[in-house]
Order: structure tokens, then C-alpha cells, then sequence
């Protein structure tokens, strides 16, 4: 076999060997849970949810709580979502690929292109805002985990969120101009890019280990998110 042929054979092996390493450390590394803790004995605690639809995971807290700890309907204010915003209502986020999310709203819009591009980290990102009322994170329509947070667990998960929106010059969250999916969404700027090692799982699994929350190791995929749903 000549060098060149040789070379072919390596590369194509190489090629073909990248997914597997990349599924079998994201399942290794996804249900090894990294370092955690559990509330603070003695302190009240607030539920917080995570929502998956079997790719993607977002993260949704209280629209406001007795204790104050975040307004997110004044955090958002400027958006049309902000005034739909109840008492009782989560707010969920998710992040991801701009063009991404904006142009695969259905399942049957989904384009290998625009995989790719995302992928390779070539345009920014947005932030995926919905309201979800309580009454359907404690149905059985949605896929969630519930988590129970103390005070200081839900400031740094809630700092994490508001890091994840770039903002304008009043510093609070620029709403992009496309509309979401329905009344109860909106799309936001957000810092950051897409990759495969940054996906909007790991975005999400990074938020949960800042605020000491249980994650996996590195979270790609929804399964290092919702273990225990």
C-alpha cells in the first residue's frame, strides 16, 4: 500500500472513529455527576425545573417569588413576553444557535446546513424565553426534573442565566426582532457560540454545577441534565 493510500486510510479511520469517542465520553462524562451539595439544612428552599423535550433542556425558575431574589418579569422588561409574565408562572431558558432556532421551528425545517454552521460555531447565539405556567411543569404533558434550591443556589443559577443574555445599553436583555414560536416566547441576544464541546445542554449543565446543582461532568446531551426526572 503506497504512503498516500496509506494516509486516505488513516484519516478516513479517524473520521469515521471521532463521533464514537465523542458519544462515549459525552455518556461517560454525562452520568458521572459532577461535585454538588444539597440545600443548605434548615434554610426554606424554592423549586426550579428543568424542561426537556428529548434534544434540548431549558432551565425555568420563578417568574417572582416571595423572598424577591429576581424579578424576571422587570429583568425582561422591553419584550412582549414581560407582560404576559403571572404571578405563578416559570420563566424557562434555553440557549443555542441564532439560526438554529430561528429557522428550525418544526422538525421538518431542520436543514443539515444549518446544523453544520452551528456546529462550527459560525453565527451567535440566542436566548429561547418561554412562560410556562405551574400548572403544566407538575402535569404530565412535559418531560421535567424538579430541583429544590436554596437561597444561594438559586442567586448563582439565576447570575448564570442573566450572564447568558448580552446586553444593550441599558443593560438589560435586547429582544431580537424575529418573533418566537408563539405569544408566550421570545428570542433574545445572547453572548457566545455554539460548538460541539458548548452545546445548549452543556449550557444549561454549566448553570446547574456554578449553583452546586447535580449535572454531569460535561452535558452535551439531555440524559447528563435529567437524571432522576
Amino acid at each position: 500500500m503506497s504512503r498516500l493510500r496509506r494516509l486516505l486510510l488513516i484519516l478516513c479511520l479517524t473520521v469515521l472513529a471521532l463521533p464514537v469517542l465523542y458519544g462515549t465520553a459525552a455518556l461517560a462524562l454525562g452520568l458521572l455527576p459532577a461535585p454538588h451539595r444539597p440545600p443548605t439544612q434548615g434554610q426554606p428552599t424554592l423549586p426550579v425545573y428543568l424542561i426537556s423535550n428529548g434534544w434540548h433542556v431549558w432551565v425555568a425558575l420563578p417568574a417572582r417569588t416571595e423572598r424577591d431574589e429576581t424579578d424576571w418579569g422587570a429583568w425582561l422588561a422591553g419584550s412582549s413576553l414581560a407582560e404576559r409574565l403571572a404571578e405563578d408562572d416559570y420563566v424557562a431558558f434555553g440557549w443555542g444557535d441564532r439560526d438554529f432556532y430561528l429557522n428550525t421551528r418544526r422538525p421538518v425545517d431542520f436543514r443539515p446546513d444549518l446544523a453544520l454552521a452551528a456546529l462550527l460555531g459560525r453565527g451567535p447565539a440566542a436566548m429561547h424565553v418561554m412562560r410556562v405556567p405551574e400548572a403544566a411543569l407538575t402535569g404530565s404533558e412535559l418531560k421535567t426534573r424538579r430541583l429544590e434550591v436554596d437561597a444561594l443556589q438559586y442567586h448563582a443559577l439565576a447570575a448564570y442565566i442573566q450572564t447568558g443574555f448580552a446586553p444593550g445599553g441599558s443593560g438589560r436583555p435586547q429582544p431580537l426582532t424575529e418573533p418566537g414560536f408563539g405569544l408566550d416566547d421570545a428570542f433574545f441576544e445572547a453572548t457566545g457560540r455554539y460548538s460541539p464541546f458548548r452545546t445548549c445542554n452543556e449550557w444549561v449543565g454549566a448553570g446547574l454545577r456554578a449553583a452546586g446543582l447535580k449535572a454531569g461532568w460535561w452535558t452535551p446531551f439531555p440524559y447528563g441534565l435529567m437524571q432522576g426526572a
